[in-house]
């Protein structure tokens, strides 16, 4: 499993996520309070009493309130006009239930459900504007400038850096990555403090820089949910290559890089009966080395989704070495392989499906993306040969003993 250099996380800053994790466990710990929107122990109106009295009304002041932060980050300017006014309506109702727990319960769930409508309307809209950003960039972004969330100002920082027919100024775009990083100060420190990092290591380009925090705001903006939210930004990898994979893979090395907004294959190669084979015959190896693999397995995870997307979306790119992929032969290291954590029988069986493999990526590439018969077999070799590698250097970590 390979995690860019510049993309790696300082020890630093591990170091100091787990003593605020502890630091914040021992308080809550200390200090269980129902956690409504506001700070309890200031509460002074009924209407705030009750709340905090009422666990479910706690809990549902609360939501209301992410719900409702949501709703404003993703509404443009006169949307966003609109709803406090709504909301300032809505409170007046909110205080005629005169403290009363259940006619308080039943409001906060109606509320809720009108916000969570707002916020889909909004994503809705935001998001058509996002995807057609390659058609009329300019267009895009004059519509992204009347919205004042995070999501649309860090689109509006990518489209300074990467369109400039887009016409965001130099001055829009710092203006609109403060608004964003602010953001994501508030919903994610440690992210906020990597990105930092990351932006002034000399090691990342301007390019990966811009994209990566892009990345991280898009993390944040729902997109895991279910229903997912429509993976709109899929057209920066075929249209910013080399510094969008790398920009968009294993970053966080746990569990985190699960939220990766990887964007899926871009056809069915990885379908093919041929790679179906070579998944099958790695199983139980794979499936061996799992429970020593802890949260970092899901960086090798997005590492190997970044590769799926690579070589289905841009596979002119294995015409030539890749930095940072390794150019070992897979079928070498496979034949070198410690018996006792790989039986030969498995090994042998994995080395027979490995040209099958080859030559239907070969004829994938011929038939799907018009390559000439030498740039194909070119490119199916290499193809095959960065996937096998990426697999095996998760055994090479995982496995009790692997080859060395």
């Amino acid at each position: 499993m390979h995690i860019h250099a510049s993309l790696r996380f300082p020890r630093r800053l591990v170091d100091r996520r787990l003593l605020l994790s502890l630091s914040l466990a021992g308080f809550f710990v200390v200090h269980s309070t129902h956690a409504a929107s506001f700070d309890c122990s200031k509460a002074t109106t009924a209407i705030e009493h009750a709340i905090c009295d009422n666990e479910t009304l706690s809990q549902l002041d609360s939501t209301l309130n992410e719900k409702y932060q949501t709703a404003m980050a993703n509404l443009s300017d006169e949307g966003a006009s609109e709803l406090r006014k709504n909301q300032r309506s809505w409170l007046k109702e909110r205080d005629a239930c005169n403290a009363d727990a259940a006619c308080l319960e039943n409001l906060f769930n109606q509320r809720k459900s009108s916000l969570q409508a707002t916020t889909q309307q909004a994503e809705t809209q935001l998001d058509a504007i996002i995807a057609s950003i390659p058609a009329d960039p300019a267009n895009a972004a004059y519509q992204l400038k009347q919205y004042r969330g995070p999501l649309a100002s860090a689109w509006l920082v990518y489209l300074n850096r990467f369109e400039p027919t887009s016409g965001v100024t130099a001055e829009e775009a710092k203006q609109r990555h403060q608004v964003a990083v602010t953001a994501l100060n508030k919903q994610n420190d440690f992210a906020a403090s990597l990105l930092k990092d990351i932006e002034n290591d000399p090691k990342t380009s301007k390019n990966v820089a811009v994209l990566t925090f892009l990345r991280m705001t898009i993390e944040q903006g729902r997109y895991d949910e279910v229903p997912p939210r429509p993976d709109v930004h899929c057209f920066v990898f075929s249209r910013q290559g080399d510094a969008a994979y790398r920009a968009f893979g294993a970053l966080w090395g746990s569990s985190r890089d699960s939220q990766a907004p990887i964007c899926p294959p871009q056809g069915n190669l990885f379908e093919l009966p041929a790679w179906k084979q070579l998944n099958k015959i790695l199983d139980p190896v794979m499936s061996a080395a799992y429970p020593n693999s802890g949260t970092i397995r899901y960086a090798s995870y997005a590492d190997w989704a970044i590769l799926r997307l690579r070589a289905t979306l841009s596979p002119t790119d294995f015409l030539k070495p890749i930095e940072g992929q390794s150019q070992e032969s897979p079928e070498k290291r496979i034949s070198e392989w410690d018996d006792k954590s790989w039986p030969k029988v498995q090994r042998e069986q994995l080395l027979i499906a490995i040209d099958p493999a080859r030559k239907a990526t070969m004829e994938w590439l011929q038939t799907e993306r018009k390559f000439t018969a030498s740039d194909a077999s070119k490119a199916s070799t290499a193809i095959v040969n960065a996937w096998l590698n990426e697999q095996l250097d998760y055994l090479s970590e995982n496995l009790s003993t692997g080859d060395q």
